[in-house]
């Protein structure tokens, strides 16, 4: 047997137990692994097996003809002939080296290097692995690797992974580390008994033990957490990670904190049914409550009664000193109301000045009316708002469930009504709701329906009654009065179905028709006859009424000084100044301006003041028993006195027995108006008794 000593080195070498060198040139060009064999010397391939040229792409003839610099990247090796160190650097086992092959793409091989004798020359024999599958996957791996360590610190909830055996910690996020106010290189490897109070570190343990069981995702709702800056609430999602054998390993767990959001929900929720003012239940709140206590009502027996308050004089406040005032004068009402109430009522703001009352517990009639007295009483009390001194009033509806509600919509309408029926007095003040109130309420809901169709059905007319010249008994004017014929109801009064279009808004085009049909008949009459139409004050809006009554002028093509306008002291209750604009407007045209049931009212000497009046009515409750009764007839004498003085013509009117006709007459007054001169009638009958009347001739009786 020949051996075949490769050596560059007694310690380095490699022996070839061949017979014979084609023995070995056999077993190098079969070899599946990539072999090559260089020269030392010159770096040149001198041999090379038929599966590195598959691998690098070229034949026998162009690899043998290659250097190591030209399969090699730069730095891979020194350049020329190779020292000790070089080679020693080469040498060594097992290195990922990139290599090029023919077409000049790069790859990774797993190099295997020994000095060696080959052909009686100094060389080194190589095995070179390709490895660049499993390079490029490694660094895929890592690059996932990197990524996926980027979401999970990225992800802005704590996210943590428990062994499922003992459940220790085995991985925690940046979120989690904050969450908890701990290091994860103080939390990897603990239990939850390691780092939260028992009962805490028990519930968490047990949670994570029927999830792992349960094999599904779960989610908790709201999950207390004590941490070093309180309770927190947590939303948490876990699910239990199998093993390859699929059995329980890893338990995954994202706990999202949701402290803030509540609250911010709460808040939501508050406000949506509470007053951003007054901090009070709102209307819905209020209704809410009063539904759960109809219901528990009905269910127990117990009772309780509902008191809606309404503040008198609130919107002075608001239009004087600005609704800054206003929302802080709301605000100590609110406070005001609290300390007069019980533990059990509930109090409520239900919008703008109005406000509701539940009294309950051991309440009876008596208790819900102290309460309320307490109330009224109170909130009479003057307020000190900003630096101002103000002073409002409050009326309230009163309502008893056993009593008057079987429904809190029901219960709400009658309080309501109470409420109304308190503040028509005109005073603070307190009423309890009587069934009276509902049917006259269902009553006048019904004329405003049949009244918004009787101009088009011609169920309104007018009826005049004469005013005359207490000397001369000669008439001077005539009053126009609205009549309504209702064809099944028949006549209904003034006194019911005036309010009626007032309040629902009729009165404009009712007042619209009236002046166009008292003008008209008026132009049939003698121009020494005036005619008087009443106005409502809820005809003084904008430029409307100045309108109406030119429009009326021009199409009748009436005088304007035979047109006299009636108002009441109610029309200065609100925008004063805007209203004798108006006043001002009208008396520029020559149209008289007379002040009817003067006396009646809270501020007359004030009203005489700022307009100039043409005529003062004297209402009808100081003409009657005026003879008999000495604190009439001083009256009457003061208006007359007064009117006088302004230059005013004074008018009595309900003058209905010769005696108060005598003493009018006696006392100054300058006309008369009553059943003793004559009682409403048509415009027909107005006609015929004007033809058979002289102008020259006067006018009385019955």
């Amino acid at each position: 047997m020949e051996t075949y000593r490769l050596a560059v080195s007694e310690s380095q070498c490699l022996d070839w137990p061949f017979e014979d060198k084609d023995m070995f040139e056999i077993l190098f060009e079969q070899n599946p692994i990539p072999m090559w064999v260089f020269n030392l010397a010159n770096q040149k391939v001198v041999a090379v097996n038929t599966a590195a040229c598959d691998l690098y792409g070229y034949t026998k003839r162009d690899l043998i003809e290659k250097t190591l610099n030209d399969l090699h990247t730069p730095g891979d090796f020194l350049h020329g002939r190779m020292g000790p160190e070089s080679l020693a650097a080469f040498l060594v086992p097992e290195q990922n080296v990139t290599q090029f092959k023919a077409s000049g793409e790069k790859i990774k091989v797993l190099r295997f290097a020994r000095p060696a004798r080959y052909r009686d020359e100094d060389c080194v024999i190589v095995w070179n692995i390709d490895v660049t599958e499993r390079e490029q996957a490694s660094v895929e791996l890592q690059s996932t690797q990197i990524f996926l360590d980027a979401i999970v610190e990225s992800i802005p909830s704590m996210l943590f992974v428990k062994d499922a055996r003992d459940g220790r910690f085995v991985l925690l996020n940046k979120a989690g580390e904050e969450l908890l106010e701990i290091s994860r290189h103080d939390l990897i490897g603990k239990s939850d008994f390691d780092l939260f109070d028992l009962e805490d570190a028990k519930r968490f343990r047990l949670a994570d033990q029927k999830v792992v069981a349960s094999g599904k995702l779960v989610t908790i709702e709201n999950e207390p957490l004590t941490t070093p800056n309180g309770v927190r609430s947590l939303r948490t999602q876990k699910v239990g990670v199998p093993d390859i054998n699929g059995k329980p390993r890893y338990l995954l767990g994202i706990s999202e904190d949701v402290t803030e959001k509540l609250r911010i929900e709460e808040r939501s929720r508050h406000l949506a049914l509470h007053d951003i003012l007054t901090d009070l239940p709102n209307r819905l709140q209020f209704q809410n409550i009063l539904d759960r206590h109809i219901d528990a009502n009905s269910a127990t027996d117990s009772d309780f009664a509902l008191l809606l308050l309404d503040l008198d004089r609130f919107k002075a406040v608001n239009d004087s000193l600005g609704h800054h005032v206003g929302d802080h004068l709301l605000q100590q009402v609110a406070t005001r109301m609290l300390s007069h109430m019980g533990d059990d009522d509930v109090a409520a703001r239900l919008g703008g000045d109005e406000f509701g009352v539940i009294h309950k517990g051991q309440i009876t009639q008596e208790s819900a009316t102290q309460l309320a007295g307490r109330l009224i009483s109170s909130l009479c009390e003057p307020f000190t708002v900003d630096g101002h001194y103000v002073s409002i009033g409050c009326s309230a509806g009163l309502a008893l469930r056993s009593l008057h509600g079987g429904s809190a919509d029901a219960l709400m309408k009658r309080a309501d009504l109470a409420l109304y029926a308190a503040k028509s007095t005109g005073k603070g003040d307190y009423a309890w709701f009587e069934f009276a109130m509902e049917e006259k309420a269902d009553r006048q809901r019904i004329l405003r329906e049949e009244l918004s169709t009787a101009l088009e059905k011609n169920q309104l007319y007018l009826n005049y009654q004469p005013i005359v010249c207490t000397r001369t008994r000669k008439i001077i004017c005539f009053e126009a009065l609205l009549r309504w014929e209702h064809p099944t109801r028949g006549l209904i009064s003034p006194d019911e179905f005036i309010p009626v279009a007032e309040s629902s808004g009729l009165i404009e085009p009712i007042g619209r028709w009236v002046l166009q049909q008292a003008c008209a008949e008026a132009t049939k009459w003698p121009n020494t006859i005036r005619v008087a139409v009443n106005l409502s004050p809820r005809q003084f809006t904008g430029f409307g009424l100045a309108a109406d009554v030119m429009r009326a002028l021009e199409q009748s093509r009436l005088s304007p000084h035979r047109l006299e306008l009636e108002i009441t002291e109610s029309i200065f209750l609100t925008d004063t100044q805007e209203n004798v604009r108006i006043l001002n407007q009208l008396k520029h045209l020559g149209i008289h301006i007379a002040l009817d049931d003067f006396g009646t009212g809270y501020s007359s000497l004030a009203y005489l003041r700022c307009f100039s009046f043409n005529k003062l009515k004297i209402d009808r409750s100081f003409i009657s028993d005026m003879s008999s009764t000495p604190e009439n007839l001083a009256i009457v004498r003061a208006v007359i006195g007064l009117g006088k003085s302004f230059g005013a013509v004074v008018t009595a009117e309900g003058v209905e027995t010769e005696d108060e006709m005598a003493c009018v007459t006696q006392e100054g007054c300058d006309q008369a108006q009553g059943y003793l001169l004559g009682r409403p009638m048509t415009a027909h009958a107005v006609g015929d008794m004007l033809v058979s009347l002289p102008t020259n001739r006067s006018f009385g009786g019955a």
